[in-house]
């Protein structure tokens, strides 16, 4: 028979609400701080149903790793929990099926490298000028003689921290159009007695010509693809034959458009100016110094353009103008600390 204990806060049954209930049994829980608590296991004599008391307070379920839906199974539409997580995606796989998919984990931004210390012993328009003389294919050498025709003569390495300070340390934001040209470029690595090819993405407005938005990889896969057109926010994008770009707007639910190479001339023709500045590189040893080199060849192709947009004529009108707009948004265009 259950036994009767008198108790200074007795509950009542919470199912039929009768004022007399009886222990049952008692036993101790253990707390999430580490505490022990008196239970109280008590039986209704009315509707015979037992409870406990006091109750046990439910740990709060654990924040989700992801702010976006979980996808659900094509198969048996259930919720799909997490598999594996990657640095650039996380892989699901269904719990009843054992369906896998992925979710690539897509940002706005473009890569960018953490600027290293600027601190010229020269006035700053000649740093600049050395800068675009660098991305307008010349070597060190010539740029140093140029230099030197105004009354300056850095040595070459002086030359090179500057133009590699300013590279690592310049802006970029991708832009948003309605319409893309994309396409890619390969470079070779040479590094530790081996050669790798680099991919270059680019996306190229149509409208202005303007280099939306570039991507560095070592693959060229979908989802390079997909990380080069998503922060631009196309609503049409054209491309060649690559089925990477037609698998990525799929993906991105973008109507996409194949034409041939010799149409896609917005986007051919930024990467023959790329080929011309690389070219007298000679190539390059890092992979970090070609998304430094890439994206500041970019911004400098983008300035030039509105420049030109402005005043129409000859690439040389606009090289003055070119200095002292770097000049007098120095601070908006360069994250120096």
């Amino acid at each position: 028979m259950p036994r009767k204990l008198n108790l200074p806060q007795r509950p009542s049954c919470p199912y039929c609400h009768h004022p007399k209930v009886y222990v049952n049994s008692r036993y101790f829980r253990r707390a999430p701080d580490g505490s022990l608590t008196q239970v109280f296991s008590f039986i209704c004599p009315n509707c015979k149903r037992t409870f406990s008391f006091p109750k046990a307070s439910r740990s709060p379920k654990p924040n989700k790793l992801f702010n976006f839906s979980y996808p659900r199974c094509p198969h048996c539409n259930t919720t799909m929990e997490i598999y594996k997580i990657r640095s650039s995606f996380v892989r699901f796989r269904c719990r009843k099926c054992k369906y896998k998919s992925n979710v690539y984990l897509l940002k706005n931004s473009s890569p960018q490298t953490n600027p290293l210390p600027f601190s010229p012993n020269y006035p700053l328009f000649i740093c600049l000028l050395a800068f675009i003389l660098f991305f307008s294919n010349l070597s060190f050498r010539q740029i140093r003689n140029v230099l030197s025709l105004n009354g300056y003569s850095p040595s070459v390495s002086t030359i090179y921290r500057w133009i590699k300070a300013l590279s690592s340390a310049i802006k970029f934001t991708p832009i948003h159009f309605e319409v893309l040209c994309v396409d890619e470029k390969f470079e070779k690595l040479a590094s530790k007695g081996k050669t790798d090819t680099v991919y270059v993405f680019l996306a190229v407005s149509l409208d202005n010509y303007l280099i939306a938005n570039f991507r560095v990889s070592l693959n060229r896969d979908t989802l390079q693809a997909i990380k080069l057109i998503f922060p631009c926010q196309p609503k049409l994008v054209l491309s060649d034959g690559l089925t990477s770009y037609a698998q990525a707007c799929e993906y991105l639910n973008i109507s996409h458009k194949t034409i041939s190479s010799r149409v896609n001339q917005a986007v051919e023709s930024r990467n023959s100016l790329l080929a011309m500045f690389t070219q007298i590189r000679r190539g390059f040893k890092k992979l970090s110094n070609v998304i430094e080199y890439i994206k500041a060849f970019v911004v400098l192709h983008n300035i030039k353009r509105e420049l030109r947009m402005q005043e129409p004529g000859d690439w040389v009108k606009i090289q003055r103008p070119l200095v002292e707009y770097l000049v007098n948004h120095f601070e908006e265009l360069f994250a120096f600390g």
